[in-house]
């Protein structure tokens, strides 16, 4: 096997860019000297059309030139994005001037060796999609090129897919090997944010260094932005205005016509790359875009849902502390932090907890004196009702609950004297109270949402969060049928007054608890005077 120079892959690609005549923005230098020397776990977003693709098929070639023996697998959407980047690599292996002689004229794209691959079962370049079977394969490095794009990730159901065909490649690498991947985030819950939060290292480059967006009030036609030494570019709606559509100073932008109610106005500067990406193309790009949110993900790097949030968990308060009891002065109270529960509220909106149908959810949430909230359970539960049911017993003894709201409609009617039952033969004194909803569900969960979250007063343990913000994210007013059964037991505590039963619930074989709510009896108090 013959030894090649080393050449750093910066130099590598710049002779590629030479022959192929390219102009070389800067970021293309600062994402090839990051490929270079990123660890083992990482993340590249790059804009839409930046190119990274390409670069990162340069990569390839580049690293097999220096060791054969190194193995790829190319991930994406399906094969055909897969195959896009191993053909662009035997490409570049193929036409190269320092990879001459790596490889075998008739090699096919969706695998192919070049000289020198010691691995039998293993090709040198394997491309695969996120659906195939990559069980007996083996790599050194997996790379994940668009594996996220609009048509995997409409649904929860189908981001879920996603992730657990992901989740193979911890099986597939070998030690020491690395995974990389590369794209434009087309969801609010990205797979690239996610791993990004996981402790991924990431080089992140959107179009624009700069960018402030305000919203328009239909009467002022000034906008807040503090500009720097390079271009200025201002859109509003869908329109990318002309360097004479306004005037700019040094802390402002004053637009000669005023937008329009609640018109985005979004004011860039610093564009990566001003060559490719002229005034027309930008003004193109935008307009035809059908919505917003593609421009924000796509260019921005910053994606939102499709819809307009109308539950933002952005305004949860997020806690992970455990509620615990206090003893002082002969009284017990219920603490989370330094706050004290004064009251619970339990409702269970009951389903078969079948894997296709409606979900059985429980929740829990507490009170203080202040009226905060904090929502500490959010159980999804499975199996038949007796199972279901034994499980609310368990949360029932952990968290003292006082009493369990049941929503009788459906299979509910049947629950509350199986739940009495099951209480009540384990030694448990607890309330089961019985309410039948009437009320349209879509208003329910607004009526018992928006002011505690618009009131900031909503908070949310940090074990249930994923899930609800799940739910709130995707939940829209106006959409039939939708996952929301987790929101809907949500809002059965929180329409619900506060019940106070005055015993103490317990279970046979287990400790007695002892009261946490404030006591509401009259109490005589005699003061001596000397």
């Amino acid at each position: 096997m013959t030894t090649r120079p080393y050449i750093s892959f910066p130099a590598f690609f710049l002779m590629w860019a030479k022959r192929q005549r390219w102009d070389v923005p800067d970021f293309h230098l600062e994402i090839c000297e990051w490929m270079e020397k990123r660890g083992r776990l990482a993340v590249l977003r790059v804009f839409r059309g930046a190119a990274k693709s390409t670069i990162c098929a340069l990569y390839q070639a580049w690293k097999l030139r220096g060791n054969p023996a190194y193995r790829f697998l190319d991930r994406g959407a399906d094969d055909n994005v897969a195959m896009k980047l191993s053909s662009d690599t035997k490409n570049v292996i193929t036409r190269h001037p320092l990879c001459a002689g790596m490889i075998r004229r008739k090699v096919g794209i969706e695998k192919f060796n070049v000289i020198g691959n010691p691995d039998a079962r293993n090709a040198s370049v394997t491309a695969q999609g996120i659906l195939s079977n990559i069980t007996s394969s083996r790599a050194d490095e997996i790379i994940n090129d668009d594996c996220e794009v609009p048509k995997n990730i409409k649904t929860p159901d189908a981001r879920r897919i996603l992730r657990e065909r992901l989740s193979e490649e911890v099986n597939i690498i070998v030690p020491d090997s690395k995974i990389l991947y590369i794209g434009t985030p087309h969801t609010h819950d990205s797979i690239y944010d996610e791993k990004i939060k996981d402790g991924y290292e990431h080089l992140t480059i959107p179009l624009f260094a700069k960018h402030v967006r305000q919203i328009g009030d239909g009467k002022s036609r000034r906008f807040i932005f503090k500009r720097g030494q390079e271009d200025i570019y201002v859109m509003v709606g869908r329109r990318l205005l002309t360097p004479f559509d306004y005037s700019v100073s040094k802390d402002y932008i004053e637009l000669k016509e005023i937008p329009f109610h609640d018109e985005i106005v979004d004011i860039y500067e610093g564009c990566a790359w001003p060559k490719r990406f002229t005034r027309d193309e930008i003004s193109l790009r935008r307009s035809e875009l059908k919505t917003q949110n593609f421009w924000d993900s796509q260019y921005d790097l910053a994606a939102k849902p499709i819809h307009d949030i109308r539950l933002n968990p952005e305004h949860l308060i997020v806690y992970d502390d455990q509620p615990i009891t206090r003893v002082a002065n002969n009284a017990v109270a219920l603490f989370v932090g330094n706050t004290q529960l004064t009251e619970a509220r339990a409702c269970w909106d009951a389903a078969l907890g079948s894997e296709n149908g409606d979900t059985s959810a429980f929740a829990v949430i507490f009170g203080d004196t202040t009226g905060h909230l904090y929502w500490q359970v959010l159980d999804a539960l499975t199996g038949d009702v007796y199972e279901q049911c034994r499980k609310i017993k368990e949360r029932v003894v952990e968290y003292q609950l006082p009493s369990v709201t049941i929503k009788t409609n459906g299979i509910g009617g049947f629950l509350p004297n199986i739940l009495r039952r099951e209480l009540k033969t384990s030694g448990i004194d607890c309330g089961v109270r019985e309410e039948i909803e009437r009320s349209n569900k879509t208003e329910r969960i607004l009526s018992a949402f928006e002011v505690p979250l618009s009131g900031r007063f909503l908070h949310a343990h940090k074990d249930i969060y994923s899930n609800l913000s799940e739910q709130m994210l995707n939940w829209q007013p106006m959409k039939a049928s939708q996952p929301d059964d987790l929101l809907d037991a949500g809002s059965g505590c929180i329409l619900n007054l506060p019940v106070r039963i005055g015993r103490i619930a317990k279970e046979v074989n287990i400790r007695e608890r002892s009261e946490w709510r404030p006591i509401s009896a009259d109490i005589e108090v005699e003061l001596l005077f000397n």
